[in-house]
């Protein structure tokens, strides 16, 4: 399976986020799923957005994933939103 980024996606990540994107695209891929990336470091984020620093990137759902399977491949440093278009994943420990 392969892992597509929205065209005007740009940056890097750090590399505990790179883990990260990286069990996302296990855990994807598993289920016979492309990942499709859609923002890291550029866009319009909220002040002090972690997308800024390399430690957050959004993807766009599959189905045939649930929240809580992502949630459980990134671990309790993280948090995993769902905003509705995208899932909002950010390391952010405690």
């Amino acid at each position: 399976m392969t892992v597509w980024y929205k065209q005007g996606v740009m940056g890097d990540l750090q590399p505990v986020a790179q883990k990260g994107l990286g069990r996302i695209s296990r855990l994807v891929h598993t289920h016979g799923e492309h990942l499709y990336v859609t923002s890291i470091r550029e866009a319009n984020h909220s002040a002090g957005s972690l997308h800024y620093i390399g430690m957050a990137f959004d993807i766009i759902p599959s189905d045939a994933v649930g929240m809580n399977e992502y949630r459980n491949a990134l671990g309790p440093d993280w948090d995993v939103v769902d905003e509705g278009n995208h899932i909002h994943c950010e390391y952010d420990p405690k």
